[in-house]
Parts: structure tokens; sequence; C-alpha cells
């Protein structure tokens, strides 16, 4: 085996950790992103049912005016019947008031309606922002959990470049500089063994010439097909 492979080996074992990190580190704001996305449907459910409150206070008022207008207009039709001495007026003046009467007595049934529904719809919205309580607590565990990783893992990232810088010094400029361009074209080895006469990183047959290279060690020996530093597994 080529003196160099081991040292390499070494390298690209942190190389892979150190992109599989930054990967991971990556990756945090879309975890983050899809955590906050599960309050989007209990908020949405908490305003809908906050509006519907809202909208059912709003026509009880109105209602609530409604009858107290008619009951204004009751107290002065019966005022102008109490003084007027006309038996036809006075009973126009009846028949008036009791069609007001009939308004205010199917206002306040519509009344009744609309607080049996505030009432549910209330409890409707209290159901809801107790749900949408539970969700955000739960969401804000994971987005803490979600930053002390991203910590620990750039902690990590810090001291696997520490290292990698360390075992890649004693390695000739030039195999380090090859290693390299391989290892950032492939993305996953630049460094592969040989096993039954295939490349560990294509998986295509290499040539003879390759495994008699590889035998000797006398220099860094390529796949032919990928390019890939190959040594031979003993």
């Amino acid at each position: 085996m080529h003196p160099a492979i081991p040292k390499l080996l070494q390298v690209q074992e942190r190389d892979q950790r150190i992109r599989q990190l930054q990967k991971d580190l990556k990756d945090v704001p879309n975890q983050q992103t899809r955590a906050r996305m599960q309050l989007a449907g209990d908020q949405a459910t908490v305003d809908a049912d906050t509006q519907a409150v809202k909208e059912t206070e709003v026509k009880i008022k109105s209602i609530q005016l409604d009858v107290q207008t008619r009951q204004t207009t009751i107290k002065r039709l019966q005022d102008q019947q109490f003084e007027t001495r006309k038996n036809d007026e006075f009973a126009a003046l009846g028949h008036e008031i009791k069609r007001y009467q009939e308004d205010v007595t199917k206002l306040e049934d519509g009344e009744l309606e609309q607080m049996e529904l505030l009432e549910g719809t209330k409890a409707k919205l209290k159901e809801a922002q107790a749900k949408l309580a539970e969700t955000q607590k739960r969401v804000n565990d994971e987005l803490k959990a979600l930053d002390e990783r991203a910590e620990g893992t750039k902690k990590r990232l810090e001291e696997l470049n520490a290292e990698r810088k360390e075992l890649a010094t004693p390695i000739d400029e030039d195999t380090l500089d090859l290693y390299t361009r391989i290892f950032t074209k492939k993305g996953d080895a630049a460094v592969v063994p040989m096993e039954n006469a295939q490349c560990g990183g294509c998986h295509m047959k290499v040539v003879v010439g390759v495994i008699q290279s590889l035998k000797q060690s006398e220099s860094l020996t390529q796949c032919e097909s990928c390019g890939r530093i190959l040594y031979l597994v003993e």
C-alpha cells in the first residue's frame, strides 16, 4: 500500500463527517420552518373562531339596537294613543303598537339564538386557543432543540476541521491537492478500495495495469473510469 493512503483515509474520514455535519447544519433552517408551519393550521382556526365571535357579537348589538329603537317607537305611539280622543286614530295607533311589539318579540327570539350561537362559538374558540398553546409549546421545544443541535454541530465542525488540518499537514502538497479535487468533485469518497478487481467507487472492472501498479505501490493509482485513488485491500 502506498504510504500516503493511510493518511489520506484519515483525512477522508474527517472530510466525510464534516460534509455530513455541514449538510445537517444547512438543513436546520428548513426544519425550523417546518416546525413553525405546524402552528399555521391551529392559528388559522383560532383566527376564524375569533372572527366568528366578533361577528356574532356585532349581530347581537345590532339586534339590541333594533329592539331599543322599536321600544322607543312603541313608547311614543303609546303616548300618542293616550292623548288622542278619536276612536279610529286610537285603533290605528293600537295596530302600529302591536306590529312593533311583534317585531320586538321576533328580534328578541333572534337575539336568544345569537347568544346561544355565541356561547358555542366562544367554547370552540377556547378549545382552539388551548390547542394552539399546546402546539406552540411543542414547537418552542423543538426550535430550542434545533438551536442546541446547531450549536453542537458548529462546535463539532470546528473540532473536525482542526483534526483534519492536523492530519493533512504531513501529506505531500500535490497528493493532498489531487485528493481534495477528487473528493470535491465526487462528493462521497476520493480514496476507495479495489476488491475483486473492481473499483470501490464506481464498481467498474479495473485493467491489469492498474492492479500491477497497486501491487507495486510506487505511486498513487487512480481508477481509469472514475479517477478515484485506489488502494489494494490486503
